[in-house]
């Protein structure tokens, strides 16, 4: 009876200390999230789960072409997931079906159809970033609700865990 007790002990505590570990992990490193609706296709499609690095903010600044997980400016308390196009000084602009980011025409393979509109000329200030969608025609971002806060970014998605069919790294598309 002595031995069950000390074994139920132990457990309890690997199991308190395992629950501390995991807290601290998802409120300051990692954090999961699921994808709810199609804004970031052919990327990221409705319900895969993905992994969003909560650190790399706290020691750099969101880069152009990285899908940012962040607190919805209209409704804070709902995560939306976007890629940055545009960071403080840069000037951004759609036309003719494409987007600009100092006057140059962007390559950007995963958008996969003309983008229907105008956005822009915008010159984005100290404190702010510019995030769009990749499913451009069917994504509310920037060119509908406003420049985003940095402050409000909450992380960079960095892989695709879930269905395992889909896993991988989620690209960051650098110039």
């Amino acid at each position: 009876m002595q031995k069950i007790k000390q074994g139920l002990r132990d457990w309890t505590k690997d199991f308190a200390r395992a629950l501390v570990f995991f807290l601290v992990l998802q409120t300051y490193v990692v954090q999961g999230f699921v994808i709810e609706g199609a804004c970031m296709e052919p990327e990221l499609h409705s319900r895969e789960k993905i992994i969003v690095n909560k650190m790399i903010y706290k020691i750099q600044e969101p880069e152009v072409g990285e899908v940012v997980v962040f607190s919805y400016p209209l409704e804070p308390e709902k995560d939306f997931i976007k890629r940055v196009v545009g960071v403080p000084g840069d000037v951004i602009e759609i036309g003719d079906g494409y987007l600009y980011r100092n006057g140059k025409m962007m390559k950007e393979p995963f958008v996969k159809e003309y983008v229907f509109g105008s956005y822009g000329p915008q010159k984005i200030p100290a404190g702010k970033i510019c995030v769009m969608g990749d499913n451009r025609n069917n994504s509310h971002d920037s060119r509908s609700w406003g420049l985003l806060d940095r402050e409000m970014v909450k992380g960079r998605a960095e892989v695709k865990f879930w269905p395992p069919s889909a896993a991988g790294r989620i690209a960051a598309l650098k110039e």
